[in-house]
């Protein structure tokens, strides 16, 4: 997609209120007239391809060019799936039970399709299990995942029906995380997010962080309320938290356990595998994977084609370098603009 169609279609799409709204806190934060941050907003998105979230997320009011020109923005990011991935493919990510079946050698839990199964073999799934986890098969950002308690699904068949018309029609057994990522937050399944650029030579990692849920949620989605540390290579969180309206926790609200220096569990076999699944889709060489650790070893919650531009170049990492991970992915890809 050239810039001009991309610039197009975020006008189109464009949350105005949300944007005037964020120019007004950028303006006030930053002392200077709304009118001067919206037009180096509006800036940013012809020269860069920033859109208003990433102005705000990157803090590009107080950056320099040369900064802002290293940022991997929404636009850029649009470009690399272009470049990376083959359209086609994208269902085998991003069908959640369709990642099950490729990829089942790195599931490690059991599941069921309610599109292609009958109540009747719902009720024989749920049978012995306290609880269950479903979900819709292509929503993002942990939308519509759900936690199933036995004492809410009494009537199989009326949980089939109702799980079918609200379109949570992936049901899987529920995680057992490591007790050593539970300690942090035991409410939800909290994963390492990991990121990779296939090449011919070498599948990279370019981006490690470690997401933990909130409060009531059930999902550690960065857009769900969730919040993350980054991971450094050798597997151990040297971060505080940041959740998305970019509030820092130097220990999690609910459990008061301190993010940083602890050590993830089975960190080099998370590497390997996701090196090693990142090649089963020779069409899909840029992608982002949710690995969840458990007492035995870690397995793959979901993956997607799309990985989250945002959450890679967050306040945590401007406040070591100020600079972006676009430079990494240029040296990686070979490309040079």
């Amino acid at each position: 997609m050239s810039k001009i169609k991309y610039i197009i279609r975020c006008v189109r799409y464009m949350d105005f209120r949300g944007m005037l709204r964020t120019v007004r806190e950028i303006a006030r934060e930053s002392r200077r007239l709304p009118l001067c941050v919206f037009i180096d907003m509006i800036w940013c998105a012809l020269r860069y391809g920033a859109g208003y979230v990433d102005y705000r997320i990157f803090n590009f009011a107080r950056l320099s060019a040369k900064q802002r020109g290293t940022f991997v923005t929404r636009g850029i990011n649009n470009d690399l799936i272009r470049r990376l991935n083959n359209r086609s493919d994208y269902r085998l990510m991003d069908d959640k039970a369709e990642f099950n079946k490729l990829f089942g050698g790195y599931i490690g839990r059991g599941w069921i399709d309610l599109r292609d199964s009958s109540a009747e073999q719902l009720a024989a799934f749920l049978a012995g299990k306290r609880a269950v986890i479903a979900k819709p098969v292509s929503e993002i950002s942990g939308k519509g995942v759900i936690m199933v308690e036995q004492a809410h699904r009494k009537d199989p068949k009326e949980l089939y029906c109702r799980l079918k018309q609200s379109g949570q029609v992936l049901v899987e057994e529920v995680v057992a995380q490591h007790h050593e990522i539970s300690r942090l937050y035991p409410g939800s399944v909290n994963t390492l997010r990991l990121v990779t650029i296939a090449m011919p030579d070498e599948v990279h990692i370019v981006y490690r962080a470690m997401r933990f849920g909130v409060g009531e949620n059930v999902v550690d989605n960065f857009n769900s309320g969730g919040m993350f540390a980054l991971v450094n290579d050798s597997g151990i969180i040297y971060t505080d938290a940041i959740n998305k309206q970019t509030e820092m926790f130097h220990a999690h609200p609910t459990t008061g356990e301190v993010f940083e220096g602890t050590q993830i569990p089975f960190f080099a076999e998370a590497q390997a595998m996701t090196k090693e699944a990142a090649r089963l889709v020779p069409g899909i060489r840029y992608a982002g994977w949710d690995v969840a650790i458990t007492e035995t070893g870690p397995l793959f919650i979901e993956a997607n084609h799309n990985p989250g531009h945002d959450m890679m170049q967050s306040k945590l990492l401007l406040m070591e370098s100020e600079y972006g991970l676009l430079p990494l992915f240029r040296r990686i890809t070979g490309q040079t603009k």
